[in-house]
């Protein structure tokens, strides 16, 4: 934006310059007709008049050229200056940001890593939590289909920060209780199994 700005502004004072000597060359080319035409309307010119009174076309050629010539050394300076204070304005710019953004790097690197733990301690801990409970549904899953176990009296949880799986409840027979853990233990891979099942024979059923 500041160097639009000075950009605009040398462009702008190159422009008036050129108008400012545009005029006077004009202005100076209509005086010059001027005389002329003053020199030779009167029909019995006076043998005194000076030679010098009225300037030729060429005069009025180079007054244009020099004028010219100075508005485009005036036009040049004019860039040169606009252009060192572009870039000085830039340097002192890039001079004020660099600290500033050599500190939001360095603040931003603790901020990034602090995220980057979180966000990998989350993952762990939805990683343990899906995993604990697939074992739940493996290992239910298994006692339903085996025959030879009474399940519908067994509990299962799990304990994902331990991988202790556990279970409870009753079961009719000490070899089904036996079975239940082998069961268990084939399932619930990674997991200890912790069997906590109590042995209650079913009543029996009234004749």
């Amino acid at each position: 934006m500041i160097r639009r700005h000075f950009v605009s502004t040398a462009l702008a004072l190159s422009a008036g310059a050129v108008l400012l000597f545009a005029c006077d060359s004009v202005r100076a080319t209509n005086a010059g007709g001027g005389q002329s035409a003053s020199a030779y309307a009167s029909p019995s010119p006076s043998p005194y008049a000076s030679p010098y009174a009225s300037p030729s076309s060429g005069d009025t050629v180079d007054r244009a050229r020099s004028g010219a010539e100075k508005a485009g050394e005036k036009i040049k300076e004019g860039a040169q200056k606009t252009g060192e204070a572009v870039k000085d304005a830039a340097e002192e710019v890039k001079e004020k940001v660099k600290p500033a953004a050599k500190d939001a790097k360095r603040e931003a690197k603790p901020v990034a890593k602090d995220v980057g733990e979180k966000v990998k301690e989350g993952a762990h801990k939805t990683g343990e939590a899906l995993d604990a409970t697939k074992q739940h549904l493996d290992v239910k899953a298994a006692l339903l289909a085996d025959k030879t176990v009474d399940a519908s009296h067994i509990d299962i949880d799990v304990d994902k920060d331990a991988k202790i799986l556990y279970l409870r409840g009753t079961v009719p027979t000490a070899a089904q209780k036996a079975t239940a853990e082998r069961i268990a233990r084939d399932k619930a891979d990674g997991f200890v199994v912790r069997n906590e099942l109590t042995v209650m024979a079913a009543p029996a059923k009234k004749k």
